[in-house]
């Protein structure tokens, strides 16, 4: 599909989604379509497959062709004006170069190495969309519990004011109340600039003003869905974009010392060309033809070609290495986020179990606070309890699929351009 094309499909696919409530899946397609580094990496791949093109136009014969008139002219001759023509043409085809040959499987592997690095850079932009994506549902949803706990405190604070009316409470336990509820007005400030600065961040990766409205559809985040540790290991050493983009420039200085070595070799030229030519004055025609084979080979120059191949060798043991320790520390990394997601996974567990344990709490503390068994200090760490229960638990499960993100981003998959 060509570049056009596709910003014509991204135009028409931006236009159909403003002013819509966006799922994850509209998000990612906006930021495959409009991330400008995104653009410029499949520009890149664009041009490596250019640079394939060329590399196989290189075995194609080089064509000539020319023509020529003539004459002698009376401006210094006595002698009537005598016209001669020429025409010909050639052929010449190189037989063999150093690098002729090498040069077509060194510009594929460039171009692997342009798409594993698109690869890459897609996957990592898929992580960030993710992450501000599950950080606004964790804002929307945070907001709504901020807010529902603001309404609580304000009929509390009228129920309260009665009975401090009645003389049936104390003034400080309506202070305490009106303390709590601008807590939760602070925790809500807070949390509607932390939604902002979310989507500001989806905005630009989607490639779109930074301040332009958001409105994002709810998805479920108690399950998650990843491989086991040995199996996403294997596939991580598979497919992982990262590891096959070192992978792959390790084929590549390969090549380019193969190339450096080709250097001490002859280059190889045929060559066949045809030539007619003829005059008016007698109307003679002469015809005639060559075939030849040129065969050259440098034999000093000054040590270039031997401090070239020391070069690519330097470069090929630098790539062998890199791989190894790029290996390693996504190994490692792998390692790093699968403990994450057991420690997650008994968070959610402990936290589902506070939250169950602090709402029953809360009713026995606010039944026994209207009975006078309770003081309000009682009945305000019980709500806080769980307001802190539900934000522990909220906050875990979406940092679970946070990581569940990044597990597939190192595990990597196979995608079409």
């Amino acid at each position: 599909m060509s570049m056009r094309k596709m910003g014509w499909i991204g135009l028409f696919f931006s236009v159909s989604l403003l002013g819509q409530t966006l799922s994850l899946q509209d998000c990612l397609e906006l930021a495959y379509r409009n991330n400008p580094d995104l653009v410029k990496s499949r520009y890149a791949v664009e041009t490596a497959k250019i640079g394939i093109r060329q590399a196989f136009s290189s075995l194609s014969p080089g064509v000539s062709a020319s023509a020529s008139s003539s004459t002698s002219g009376p401006w210094i001759s006595e002698y009537d004006p005598e016209w001669g023509w020429s025409m010909g043409g050639g052929i010449n085809y190189t037989l063999y170069r150093p690098g002729l040959y090498s040069s077509i499987p060194l510009s594929i592997n460039r171009k692997k190495l342009a798409e594993y690095a698109y690869l890459a850079l897609k996957d990592q932009i898929r992580v960030l969309v993710e992450k501000y994506y599950y950080q606004i549902l964790t804002s929307d949803t945070l907001i709504g519990v901020y807010k529902a706990n603001i309404r609580l405190s304000e009929e509390q604070i009228r129920k309260m004011q009665l009975m401090v009316n009645l003389g049936l409470k104390r003034e400080s336990d309506l202070l305490k109340s009106e303390v709590q509820r601008g807590s939760f007005e602070a925790q809500l400030v807070r949390e509607l600039e932390n939604r902002n600065s979310a989507v500001r961040g989806l905005n630009v990766l989607m490639g779109r003003d930074p301040e332009h409205p958001l409105e994002l559809a709810f998805m479920a985040v108690d399950t998650i869905s990843v491989p086991e540790w040995k199996d996403a290991l294997e596939l991580m050493r598979k497919h992982n974009p990262d590891l096959q983009r070192v992978r792959t420039q390790i084929e590549i200085q390969k090549f380019s010392l193969r190339i450096a070595q080709e250097a001490y070799l002859p280059s190889i030229s045929g060559n066949y060309s045809y030539n007619r030519s003829g005059r008016t004055y007698d109307g003679g025609i002469m015809e005639s033809d060559q075939i030849g084979i040129r065969v050259s080979l440098d034999i000093f120059d000054g040590f270039s070609r031997y401090l070239n191949v020391q070069r690519e060798k330097v470069g090929l043991r630098e790539a062998q290495l890199d791989y190894e320790s790029t290996l390693r520390e996504l190994e490692e990394a792998l390692a790093n986020q699968y403990n994450a997601l057991e420690t997650q996974n008994r968070l959610i567990q402990i936290h589902k179990t506070n939250l169950i344990s602090a709402q029953k709490d809360l009713e026995v503390v606010t039944r026994q606070y209207a009975e006078g068994f309770s003081t309000i200090l009682d009945l305000m760490d019980a709500q806080v309890s769980v307001l802190e229960s539900q934000t522990n638990l909220l906050k875990d499960l979406y940092t679970r699929k946070l990581i569940e993100s990044e597990i597939r981003r190192l595990i990597g998959k196979e995608e079409k351009l």
